[in-house]
Formats: structure tokens, C-alpha cells, sequence
């Protein structure tokens, strides 16, 4: 099963040339924690709502003169669409990071996952997982008036 259920989402791209306070304005305006970081269309580092923390207001850098190549993560680690939910939680735990861009074959950006979109998907998956145990073990028999068939049980020895 491919990552493609993870690109459902518009990303939010920025420019290593743009500043903070640019950045900071996207990731307010989209309600999000991270931004893609592209240069002439290809992903070149991602920024984070915690870099911008430690690395800007924890250094007490100003915001307007400091640019997002300054502060990002470079060195991004990537997913290829065509790789699977196990093959990327791997590549999490490998690397220990929460946020992994989603590329295409051409190795542009097309998407992203979070630690937060796992944890969903685990949910939902344990939850299917739950009602159909409980489907098994607890489904009641018809009632009589809805019997349709005739039933015929033996007791064995």
C-alpha cells in the first residue's frame, strides 16, 4: 500500500531566501507545524515550528533580517510515494524525526506525513480492528420473526 492516502493535502512551500517572519506568517496562516523548504522547485530542507523556536527566538535572532536557510534542517529525509506505512515508520525511528516529505518519482514534493498522521491511522486501524472482534464475539442471533431459513442444530457426542 502506497503513502498516496498522505497526499491528500496541499503542502506549504517556502524559499530559503524568504525570512522568518515570512515563514512564520504561512505556518499562522495554514494552521501547520512545518514547511517545505524549495528551491527552484526541488526540496531542499524543512522548517519547523521548533527550529524557528531554538533557532531564532532561543538565540534571540530577529525574525525580519534572518532567513529560512539559516535556521531550516537541510539534509531532508524523504519518502518515496511507493513506499509503504512499515517501510516509513522505519525510516522514522532510523532517523528520529516526526515530519517526513512524501516525493514523486522525479523527487518532487508532493506531500507530507506526521508522527500525528500515523498516530490517526493507528487509531482508526485498531478501531476497525476492535468492531470487528467485537462483530465476531458479541453478534447477536436473529430474531425469530426475521428467521427466514429453518435451522436445524445436532448435539454431538
Amino acid at each position: 500500500m502506497s503513502l498516496q492516502r498522505f497526499c491528500q493535502r496541499p503542502i506549504v512551500t517556502v524559499a530559503p531566501e524568504h525570512t522568518i517572519a515570512t515563514a512564520c506568517q504561512l505556518l499562522e496562516d495554514h494552521n501547520i507545524g512545518c514547511l517545505l523548504v524549495e528551491e527552484q522547485g526541488k526540496l531542499c530542507g524543512i522548517l519547523t515550528d521548533r527550529d524557528v523556536a531554538l533557532r531564532v527566538t532561543g538565540r534571540r535572532r530577529d525574525p525580519e533580517q534572518t532567513t529560512v536557510r539559516q535556521v531550516m534542517s537541510g539534509n531532508t529525509v524523504a519518502i518515496s510515494v511507493e513506499s509503504t506505512v512499515h517501510a516509513l515508520t522505519a525510516l522514522m525511528q532510523t532517523h528520529r524525526v516526526r515530519r517526513v516529505p512524501i516525493i514523486d518519482e522525479t523527487g518532487r514534493a508532493i506531500g507530507i506525513v506526521t508522527l500525528d498522521d500515523l498516530l490517526a491511522l493507528l487509531g482508526d486501524e485498531m478501531s476497525d480492528m476492535g468492531q470487528a472482534i467485537s462483530d465476531a464475539f458479541f453478534r447477536k442471533p436473529p430474531a425469530a420473526e426475521d428467521e427466514t431459513e429453518e435451522f436445524h442444530w445436532w448435539v454431538l457426542p
